[in-house]
């Protein structure tokens, strides 16, 4: 992972890993002030607790203030709640991918 391109933002209780969030920023050159957001999770007996708000809203700020990015943007699996759970964060859906299975795109500005 480079530090320009990539980090691994995790969180942490009780002296353990509760949860992890990746953040990218886009290599093509004509997007590279986008960046998504890939493989939120958090300690199944934690959820609730505000652990992946947290990890979201760090990605935000890294994304914004160390990374320049103006566009986060992330691929979250329909039906399963988290629509509402980006919404409550700010983020709102911008599409679907037809054919695959309940696939939603959300976008939010950094």
């Amino acid at each position: 992972m480079s530090p320009e391109r990539s980090r691994l933002i995790v969180a942490r209780g009780d002296g353990a890993l509760v949860g992890w969030v990746l953040l990218r920023r886009d290599p093509d050159r004509l997007v590279g002030h986008w960046g998504s957001i890939h493989h939120l999770q958090t300690r199944p007996d934690r959820r609730g607790r505000g652990v992946g708000a947290a990890l979201v809203g760090e990605a935000r700020r890294i994304a914004r203030d160390e990374l320049g990015l103006e566009q986060l943007r992330l691929a979250a699996r329909g039906g399963e709640g988290l629509e509402e759970f980006y919404a409550r964060l700010g983020w709102r859906e911008a599409g679907r991918w037809p054919g695959a299975l309940r696939l939603a795109t959300t976008v939010t500005r950094c």
